[in-house]
């Protein structure tokens, strides 16, 4: 992005978000209604499905039609006893969408004396919020799903959605959510302090296993899937594809379990059998059809084969490298910048940028090395680490603003030891300045009102995603385990070490596992999975591909001498 379109991005986003703090601020607080006390809405739900409901009007009371569904077998009864109602700004139908918090409030609806509430678990089933308002150009959406939050609450109160958005008085109302039977287990507290290695173990290990259960007898991921409805949604990619691959076999090799490792392998077949394409007179990583191939599909192909060889789980693929390398090494301009795209027929290097490929490209060059020992990969990744931590990143306010920089700085703690003294103290001093910055971005307890205290973000309205705290702490862990090596100040490393601990803790509690199964049709198949927000339970394999491997690091990371 050119520098005066990104002042102009980033004035935007200060404006907006300037503008969503007031509204919160002045409109959004939330009132109890002394004339409705108590109220407790209870459903009952079997295979992420609401089977029965009942709104009592107070605590202890009981409908004998709902008792008797909600014993059955294999149901859940959940309570969501309503303590607060709120107004909601009613029009441009876009703020009313963004009147609620995501997660925490519900709809409820009043109409000729009749009441409907739609509640927080049916938004979540439904995977309502965070889908009202969307920007594409930067990847962000917020608000309300209104569409189905009408139709929901019309069809309780036997009414139009057209009559319901000219009469009905709609209001906003929170719950606190209570699992009343079968009762379950109760949490384990995982905090920055108490962030105990056989929880971080066994978060990796869950990811990784659900990812293997996705991988089909070709070798292909179940890339983005619905968590509560267990849908497959249509989609691929050749980068996150080999990431994932990457993933999964060092869990295959942290366990030894069966499974795991013959998923990691047909997923890497999948990659060197049928994606591994021609680009001019070398090899890359690509759709056959394809009249151009991205440099980010064969670095983060070559760092799967790498650890598959490394780790043994088929050392044939370590002769597989040198010609990913190649193609690799090709691409680098004498600067040391990569070009991120080929030509396949015109045959020639397009020379672009896109992110996150230059850092991927050191990191597999440095990968590679280590496995084979070619020169050449060492003296690539140096080249281009040192372009990464220096010219790649300056422009008039670059002080200000700092890019994704996951892959470069485990490119950086990689080539530890191998590059110039010179070239690793200028690219740990940049990564612990991007972590520096990333703590300004970062949430604390109570600066929302999701549980985001690790999380990174702008602004009280967008939901925190979770993706980028799993890889910056990728990051982090690695200018960590590189600062520590370079003898930088303990109180230096210290601010660093409690920022990935908040993280890692932050996303293991939003790991998918028994709290919130009865939402689920199908919880086993998504059990371990990492969903992309604290509302939004679409699971693309990247999202656990990056939480995992940061966890991965944490287990290896050595300890302070």
């Amino acid at each position: 992005m050119a520098p005066r379109a990104l002042a102009y991005v980033l004035a935007a986003w200060a404006l907006a978000t300037a503008l969503a703090c007031v509204l919160v601020r002045h409109a959004f607080a939330l009132d109890l209604d002394a004339a409705r006390p108590g109220v407790v809405v209870a459903s009952a739900w079997r295979g992420g499905e609401l089977v029965a409901r009942a709104v009592l009007p107070h605590p202890g009371d009981r409908d004998t039609a709902f008792d008797a569904v909600a014993s059955g077998p294999g149901v859940t009864r959940v309570e969501e006893r309503v303590v607060g109602e709120g107004p909601v700004v009613a029009w441009p139908e876009a703020a009313l969408s963004l009147s609620f918090v995501p997660g925490r409030e519900g709809l409820v609806a009043r109409l000729d004396g009749r009441t409907a509430y739609v509640t927080p678990d049916e938004l979540f089933s439904m995977q309502a919020y965070d889908h009202g308002i969307a920007v594409p150009s930067m990847q962000l959406s917020a608000g309300l799903d209104l569409p189905f939050a009408y139709a929901r609450a019309a069809e309780r109160l036997g009414v139009t959605v057209p009559e319901l958005r000219a009469r009905a008085s709609l209001r906003r109302f929170q719950v606190e959510r209570v699992v009343v039977a079968p009762a379950p287990a109760p949490p384990r507290a995982i905090t920055p302090d108490a962030l105990d290695l056989a929880d971080v173990r066994a978060g990796a290990i869950g990811m990784g296993r659900y990812l293997a259960r996705g991988v089909d007898d070709a070798g292909r991921f179940r890339y983005l899937v619905n968590a509560t409805t267990n849908q497959t949604l249509p989609g691929y990619d050749w980068p996150r594809h080999a990431g994932a691959t990457y993933f999964v076999a060092q869990i295959a090799a942290l366990t030894g379990d069966a499974d795991v490792r013959f998923a990691a392998l047909r997923a890497a077949g999948q990659l060197r059998d049928h994606a591994m394409i021609a680009c001019g007179d070398r090899r890359c990583i690509g759709e056959a059809g394809a009249s151009e191939a991205d440099l980010g599909s064969t670095a983060l192909a070559v760092l799967a084969f790498v650890e598959i060889a490394r780790t043994h789980l088929d050392d044939g693929y370590a002769l597989v490298v040198p010609q990913l390398t190649d193609f690799i090494r090709s691409q680098q301009r004498p600067d040391g910048e990569l070009m991120h795209v080929y030509d396949r027929r015109e045959r020639h290097p397009i020379d672009v940028q896109l992110l996150y490929y230059s850092g991927e490209a050191a990191f597999a060059l440095a990968r590679a090395h280590g496995l084979g020992g070619d020169p050449r990969d060492l003296d690539a990744a140096t080249r281009a680490l040192a372009h990464l931590a220096g010219p790649a990143w300056s422009f008039f306010g670059s002080r200000y603003y700092w890019g994704e920089e996951h892959w470069t700085c485990q490119a950086m703690d990689e080539l530890w030891g191998r590059a110039p003294a010179a070239t690793l103290d200028g690219a740990l001093d940049f990564c612990l300045g991007w972590q520096a910055y990333g703590r300004q971005l970062m949430y604390g307890p109570g600066d929302t009102p999701f549980d985001a205290d690790g999380a990174y973000g702008a602004g009280p309205v967008f939901t925190p995603h979770l993706t980028p705290a799993g890889s910056r702490a990728e990051a982090g862990i690695a200018t960590l385990e590189a600062a520590r090596r370079a003898g930088r100040p303990a109180a230096q490393t210290a601010v660093l070490e409690g920022q990935m601990r908040r993280s890692l803790a932050m996303l293991l509690r939003h790991q998918l596992g028994a709290d919130r199964a009865y939402l689920f049709a199908d919880p086993v198949a998504v059990e371990g999975a990492m969903p992309g927000s604290d509302v939004d339970w679409q699971l693309r394999i990247d999202y656990a591909q990056h939480t995992g491997s940061a966890l991965l690091r944490w287990l290896a990371l050595v300890p302070p001498s």
